[in-house]
C-alpha cells in the first residue's frame, strides 16, 4: 500500500513539475523582444542615403553644427549639406555636445531634413519622443539642372547714383518693355546688411519692430533694397552674413528711384539708396539655394 502510495505521488509531482515548466514555456513564447526603432549610422552615411530604417529613424552621434539659427541647424560633411530641426535649437544645441541623437528623416517641407526624436546621454535616454517645432522655415536647395549657369556677368556694385548713372543701369539691367520678365545677370557682392528700412518714420526708426528691417546690398556709390526674398533665402543670408561669405549669385534689379531728391540722400551704412534688387539664386558650397518664393 505504502510503495502504491508513494508512487502515486511522485507521478503526481512530475506532472506538476511538468506543467510548471509548460507554464513557463508558455509565457517566454508568448513575449516579444524589445527592439529599438533607431538605427546607428554615421552622419555621412545618414546623408548619402546609405542606411535603411523603418519609418526613417537613424541614431547618430551629435554633429559638430555649422549654423544654428532658431529652430534649424546647417550640419554638414564635406560639401553635403543637411540641415537638423528642434525645438529653440539655438539655445540648446551647445548641450548636445558628447550624445547621441536619434532623428527621423523628413521629407516635408522640402528639403529632405532631419529632426530630432529623442537624445541619448552615455547610455541612457534623456529626453524622448521630441516634438516637431511649428512654423519653421528651410532654404530651398536647387538642383544644378534648374540653375542657369550661362546667366551673363555684369559689374553690378558699380552702380552709381547720379542721373547718368540710373539712365546708364535703366538700359543695362531693366527690362526694355513694362512687362517682360526681369533680367538676370551673376555677381558677387561682398558687403550686405540686415538694418532697419531706409525709408522708415522718425519714430518707427528709433523703435524699429521685427518687419521693420530689411537687407541691403551696399556697394561703394550706392545700395539696393533686397525685396521679394524667400524666407529660407533669409536665414541663408544670416549664415552667410554671420560667417562672413560673399554673396554670390544671380540677382535682378527690380526697379530704380527716379527722383534725384531721393537718391541723394546719405543713409547711415548704406549710403544712396538707388532701387530694389531680387536675388534669383545664391550660391553656397556645391549647393545653390532659391532666393524668391
Amino acid at each position: 500500500m505504502f510503495g502504491v502510495f508513494s508512487a502515486r505521488r511522485g507521478l503526481s509531482a512530475l506532472l506538476l513539475a511538468l506543467a510548471v515548466v509548460t507554464f513557463i514555456g508558455l509565457i517566454g513564447c508568448g513575449s516579444k523582444e524589445v527592439v529599438d526603432p533607431y538605427v546607428y549610422t554615421t552622419l555621412h552615411r545618414l546623408i548619402q542615403g546609405d542606411t535603411l530604417s523603418v519609418n526613417f529613424l537613424f541614431e547618430i552621434d551629435a554633429p559638430e553644427f555649422e549654423y544654428v539659427r532658431g529652430d534649424v541647424a546647417m550640419i554638414r560633411d564635406g560639401n553635403l549639406l543637411e540641415f537638423l530641426v528642434a525645438k529653440d535649437l539655438e539655445n540648446n544645441y551647445q548641450n548636445l555636445a558628447g550624445t547621441r541623437l536619434g532623428v527621423q528623416k523628413t521629407f516635408t517641407p522640402q528639403p529632405t531634413h532631419l529632426v530630432l526624436r529623442r537624445i541619448v546621454r552615455n547610455g541612457v535616454i534623456e529626453a524622448d519622443s521630441l516634438a516637431t517645432p511649428q512654423g519653421y522655415v528651410l532654404p530651398k536647395l536647387l538642383r544644378s539642372g534648374q540653375v542657369d549657369l550661362e546667366t551673363p556677368g555684369a559689374p553690378l556694385p558699380d552702380l552709381g547714383w547720379k542721373t547718368s548713372d540710373i539712365k546708364e543701369a535703366r538700359s543695362i539691367y531693366l527690362p526694355e518693355n513694362e512687362g517682360d520678365d526681369l533680367r538676370a545677370i551673376q555677381s558677387g557682392i561682398e558687403n550686405f546688411v540686415y538694418v532697419p528700412k531706409h525709408d522708415l518714420s522718425e519714430e518707427a526708426m528709433a523703435n524699429p519692430a521685427p518687419g521693420d528691417y530689411a537687407w541691403y546690398a551696399v556697394f561703394p556709390n550706392s545700395s539696393l533694397e533686397i525685396v521679394n526674398l524667400d524666407k529660407g533665402a533669409d536665414w541663408m543670408l544670416h549664415l552667410m552674413k554671420d560667417q562672413g561669405y560673399p554673396l554670390v549669385g544671380s540677382f535682378s534689379l527690380v526697379s530704380l528711384v527716379d527722383e534725384y531728391s531721393l537718391r541723394k540722400v546719405e543713409h547711415p551704412g548704406l549710403g544712396h539708396v538707388v532701387g530694389t534688387m531680387q536675388i534669383n539664386w545664391m550660391k553656397f558650397a556645391n549647393s545653390f539655394v532659391q532666393g524668391t518664393p
